[in-house]
């Protein structure tokens, strides 16, 4: 035993000594101390960051997105491919078939991305979480897939689901035209109720031949999460509607409901309810509250004379008859998210 201890330390000894002179040319050079074994990179060389998403595309943080086969990978930039490249985006919904395009695109100078970023916190209402650092950094962040672009929780709503919008979901229908819920404010009612009771809670009246244009699952998509999907079936007076999330199993809770798009604009009313149905609505300013608005804007433009205010008044007093009659008032032009004025999508009616 004694003997094989001896051994032991002898080829201990060995090994040590063998350590200190591979160390001792590392250890030369008195003015840098132990020599680095990993070679830096050469002095003056452009390094890039890029997304590392996928095995495919690569985009650094230029804005360029390339092949994965057409990056350095000594310095991290795409040496080919394309710079802002939206190619692969919907600029309506500014939503894109894949992560990489979506940054790349996101980057474009058109989008603003540093006024976005400045805007935007990076945890989501809540501007004590700061910004992003940079604009690379803004769009990795909100081109990531999150529930505004899912349904199912495991399903995508469209092909389209990175976004880099406010709305951060793709829009499935054409864009409405350019005016058509001027002066509307939308609002989700409670399960059960009517539309025309919603918008009278509210100091507004349910406006029926504004009701057509929201019968899309985008327009419930702004003011609800359709957590179970959207789809369209055979029309009923209560639609478009999304199915109260607590109603029974075979009520099909969470469902958005909408008709067939040639609905005619007559089917649809403002008084129709349905058990656990929550109406998406459209509510106006009464006529009573619209016409001195009216009255005042035309009184503005026909100048301050006597016969200009007449006018104005009359004008005012007979358009408010007539779209009495119609059952909606144009209201002041705003600029909304997705062309509405969404409210009430947590007021539960209240």
């Amino acid at each position: 035993m004694a003997q094989q201890a001896t051994a032991c330390k002898q080829l201990l000894l060995v090994l040590c000594l063998g350590c200190l002179v591979a160390v001792a040319p590392a250890t030369r050079d008195a003015g840098f101390g132990r020599r680095l074994l990993i070679r830096p990179l050469p002095q003056g060389t452009t390094s890039c960051r890029n997304t590392m998403q996928g095995p495919w595309l690569m985009t650094d943080d230029k804005g360029k997105v390339c092949k994965a086969k057409q990056l350095d990978f000594s310095t991290g930039c795409c040496t080919a491919g394309e710079q802002h490249s939206c190619g692969m985006c919907n600029k309506l919904d500014s939503c894109c078939e894949n992560f990489e395009h979506c940054v790349s695109c996101c980057m474009s100078p058109e989008h603003k991305p540093e006024e976005r970023r400045k805007e935007t916190p990076r945890a989501p209402n809540n501007k004590d979480s700061g910004v992003w650092a940079d604009v690379f950094e803004y769009c990795l962040a909100v081109c990531r897939t999150h529930g505004h672009s899912t349904s199912h929780e495991n399903a995508y709503i469209g092909a389209r689901h990175h976004c880099f919008s406010k709305l951060g979901k793709p829009m499935l229908s054409a864009p409405l035209p350019a005016g058509s819920l001027d002066g509307v404010t939308v609002l989700l009612t409670a399960a059960g109720a009517s539309c025309g009771t919603m918008c009278q809670q509210k100091g507004l009246a349910c406006s029926q031949q504004h009701l057509h244009f929201l019968n899309s699952c985008d327009r419930l998509r702004e003011v609800t999460n359709c957590e179970a999907g959207c789809i369209e079936e055979q029309h009923t007076p209560s639609m478009p509607a999304a199915v109260d999330p607590e109603a029974p199993k075979a009520s099909r809770p969470a469902l958005c409901l909408v008709g067939p798009a040639n609905t005619p604009d007559a089917s649809f009313s403002c008084d129709a309810t349905a058990n656990y149905m929550r109406r998406l609505c459209a509510c106006t300013k009464p006529p009573a509250q619209a016409a001195p608005e009216a009255a005042a804007a035309a009184a503005a433009a026909g100048g301050s004379g006597g016969e200009g205010v007449a006018a104005a008044a009359a004008a005012a007093a007979g358009g408010a008859a007539q779209q009495e009659q119609q059952g909606a008032v144009e209201g002041p032009d705003y600029e909304t998210q997705g062309g509405t004025q969404a409210a009430g999508s947590n007021e539960g009616g209240a």
